[in-house]
């Protein structure tokens, strides 16, 4: 619990980040670090026009597309490490 200032150091199978699009981006190398191999990050808090941009970003950290979830423009993506 707690932003991602909490994770340096520590290692996780699972990250959820539920917070705006530009601070997921702002984060995503810490998330990406704090996750062990094969981790799952759920990220979700943008909308539907913020998708590229966010895979973009996770492709670059490593970090694999694998699910989308959307509700009224709203979305949630999942990504493995």
């Amino acid at each position: 619990e707690g932003d991602a200032s909490v994770l340096p150091g520590k290692h996780y199978d699972i990250i959820i980040a539920n917070i705006n699009r530009n601070i997921l981006l702002n984060d995503m190398k810490t998330y990406a670090n704090a996750l062990n191999t094969n981790g799952i990050l759920f990220l979700s808090g943008f909308y539907n026009e913020d998708i590229p941009i966010i895979e973009a970003e996770c492709n670059k950290q490593g970090l694999n597309h694998v699910e989308t979830l959307e509700r009224n423009n709203w979305v949630a993506l999942k990504f493995e490490k």
